[in-house]
């Protein structure tokens, strides 16, 4: 008896196309938590399953980061 893998997607909100597709994801990322993904941060906002086609959908926004400007500290 074999377990069928689930297709799992990670896609940047309100975009057409995906960031990223894994095929044997140990852990499926969960709403409000960080994603370290091509080398910058992101928050999931959505995850959606289709079990017709064992694929999972997970929807992340990136989260801006706040420019440190050294030149202030003197």
């Amino acid at each position: 008896m074999s377990k069928e893998s689930a297709k799992v997607i990670l896609w940047e909100e309100n975009q057409k196309d995906f960031l990223k597709k894994f095929y044997d994801l140990q852990f499926i990322p969960r709403v409000g938590e960080e994603v370290y993904l091509k080398k910058e941060k992101w928050k999931v906002t959505r995850v959606e399953h289709d079990v017709e086609i064992s694929e999972i959908n997970v929807y992340m926004e990136l989260i801006k980061k706040a420019k440190q400007d050294k030149s202030s500290n003197s």
